[in-house]
């Protein structure tokens, strides 16, 4: 009886030293490393119209995001340490290899001494580390191959503590033009802008205001107002005119009457709005000689 349970009670001897293994440290790392945290303190938008002078008919929009931003600057001080996890089941053949090693370990020590040292100690040494650790049944053999890495401590030290104003263009952002119920969405290019027709010769172009108040608006959730304008009565007046003035050339057009359009243009403030009417109209018309003469006419009285 008692011999039954002799296997019995190596087993169960056995198995606390196994559910007690550790794992095997080999090393520790230390490293030093700066972090960056930034916290968004307030934000807001600058809209700027070219010419700032609202005067001729088509303008450059450009919107900027400004941010008041709280920068800190750590150092983090990071020690790892690098082990063998423990695994049970590699003491069936890591104890009877221990135990192999045993006599090997004794027999490099003493060629160590009958060499007088001219064996590298390193090697009875690392043979003697090998054979203990290997009859050790809660500890495996140090392998990098399946080497972990823990965290034992991370130490921060903040360096500094800033506030930073940083300007970025609001590029590739949806801007929505208001005038009255008219509404037309526009989308910011890489720098933050687009260009803005009260009057354009392309109908598509154009974004005739309907009222006095131009009100423009960061599209999203929720929507935010950037900036408004308020058109004076003379320049509704004289956008108004212009209009008629260019749909009327239109409606019968001459080399003379193009003329005419583009110096009433000049005279109200709307320059580049005639250069571009001139230019277009003369390209269209490079085949009609006596458009041509017409125009040339009328230029040189």
């Amino acid at each position: 009886m008692r011999r039954m349970n002799l296997p019995l009670l190596a087993v169960f001897g056995i198995l606390p030293l196994v559910l007690a293994g550790c794992a095997n440290h080999l090393r520790d790392t230390e490293s030093v490393s700066q972090e960056d945290d930034k916290k968004t303190l307030s934000v807001k938008y600058d809209l700027k119209l070219t010419p700032e002078t609202i005067r001729d008919a088509s303008y450059h929009v450009e919107i900027e995001k400004q941010e008041s931003v709280e920068v800190k600057k750590f150092q983090v001080n990071t020690v790892k340490s690098i082990v063998t996890p423990y695994q049970g089941w590699r003491e069936f053949y890591e104890v009877p290899a221990g135990i192999g090693l045993l006599p090997v370990s004794i027999g490099s020590h003493l060629l160590f001494i009958c060499t007088f040292g001219i064996l590298p100690y390193d090697v009875p040494k690392n043979i003697t580390n090998l054979s203990f650790t290997g009859m050790n049944p809660a500890l495996n053999w140090e392998n990098e191959d399946r080497s972990e890495e823990n965290l034992v401590s991370a130490e921060r030290k903040m360096l500094s503590d800033v506030t930073e104003n940083i300007r970025t263009p609001l590029a590739q952002q949806d801007i929505s033009v208001r005038s009255e119920k008219d509404n037309r969405k526009f989308t910011t290019d890489e720098f933050g802008g687009f260009d803005l027709n009260f009057l354009a010769l392309n109908e598509k172009d154009t974004f005739y205001p309907n009222a006095r108040k131009i009100t423009f608006v960061l599209e999203g959730s929720p929507e935010k107002e950037l900036k408004h304008v308020i058109l004076t009565r003379d320049f509704l007046s004289r956008l108004s005119k212009a209009k008629d003035r260019i749909n009327a050339y239109r409606a019968n057009p001459s080399g003379k009457d193009l003329f005419d359009t583009v110096i009433y243009l000049e005279q109200n403030g709307f320059e580049q709005l005639g250069y571009s009417l001139e230019e277009s109209e003369l390209a269209r018309t490079a085949n009609d000689s006596r458009f041509q003469e017409e125009f040339k006419a009328a230029a040189k009285q």
